[in-house]
């Protein structure tokens, strides 16, 4: 009876999708100056961006302080190039966090990703 039950869950393993895995971005403070109006975004780099992406909106804040963002296309290699959107630079040391919303053609949000780092350090900040 045990190989009934375990089948079905090993039919599930393996074709469960590798698109599954949640979306995550990625970015480094590295060479960046802050304390300019309108400061370029770093590399920005979003693995396992959910099929049907076509648009994302890209925001950076500190705390609850909203610093800007812009809406741009879904890159095909998942890589935002530098200087791609301007916000609101980092001037104060400090942890602020960057997230990806991508969307669908229609405007449905599939996912959502977020990635704190402090400035100048460069360091991640602990996950919550």
């Amino acid at each position: 009876m045990r190989v009934v039950v375990a089948a079905p869950a090993l039919l599930l393993a393996l074709c469960h999708p590798a698109s599954a895995d949640p979306m995550t971005l990625d970015f480094s403070w590295r060479g960046a100056r802050g304390c300019i109006t309108l400061f370029p975004n770093p590399e920005m780099r979003l693995r396992n961006i959910p099929a049907g992406a076509t648009s994302m909106t890209l925001t950076l804040a500190q705390g609850t302080r909203e610093m800007g963002g812009q809406d741009v296309p879904v890159p095909g290699n998942g890589i935002v190039p530098p200087g791609t959107i301007r916000t609101f630079g980092p001037c104060k040391p400090g942890l602020y966090e960057w997230t990806a919303l991508v969307k669908s053609s229609t405007g449905q949000i599939l996912s959502e990703a977020h990635q704190a780092r402090f400035y100048p350090a460069d360091e991640t900040a602990a996950k919550q």
